[in-house]
């Protein structure tokens, strides 16, 4: 699954943006890394236990626990996204963390698109504004994503 930024265009919609974060590993490439580094780590383990030092096991259990559960909430979050989508005078935000979906919807007249650098094109946020309400986006984007999703949302949302 590819990340970064999506937009594609169709008869009903004006225009879908979608961010995803960028998940290089397939399921079998997750398989091997964990299963080698368990590999690795249960003969240096074992070699060391065999020399005497035989309390290193538990903390070698304990290091492919930690392993383990780092692989499992990288996975969880593997699926997440978030969606524009601007349909006429709607614009919906829609976002996935983990199993949870939040929808906000905005009139396209009063939507902006904010974009805050720290310095120039560094540490950059995006945000849609309407009412008084900020949200957030490009969480899943590096800089010159983010700089990329304002400037094509402003494009997009000016008032028909």
């Amino acid at each position: 699954m590819d990340g970064g930024i999506q937009i594609t265009q169709t008869g009903a919609v004006d225009c879908c943006i979608t961010a995803r974060p960028n998940c290089s590993l397939s399921l079998t490439g997750k398989v091997l890394v964990l299963a080698s580094l368990f590999l690795v780590l249960s003969v240096i383990a074992g070699v060391f236990a065999l020399l005497g030092a035989w309390p290193i096991l538990p903390f070698a259990g304990l290091e492919m626990l930690a392993v383990t559960l780092a692989f499992y909430q990288v996975a969880c979050h593997e699926r997440d996204y978030e969606r524009i989508t601007i349909d006429g005078d709607s614009v919906v935000l829609e976002r996935r963390d983990n199993v949870r979906v939040m929808r906000s919807e905005y009139k396209r007249c009063w939507t902006r698109v904010v974009l805050h650098c720290q310095s120039v094109g560094r540490q950059c946020r995006v945000a849609l504004c309407s009412h008084g309400i900020e949200q957030e986006l490009g969480r899943h984007l590096n800089d010159e994503q983010r700089t990329e999703l304002a400037y094509q949302l402003e494009q997009r949302l000016g008032c028909q």
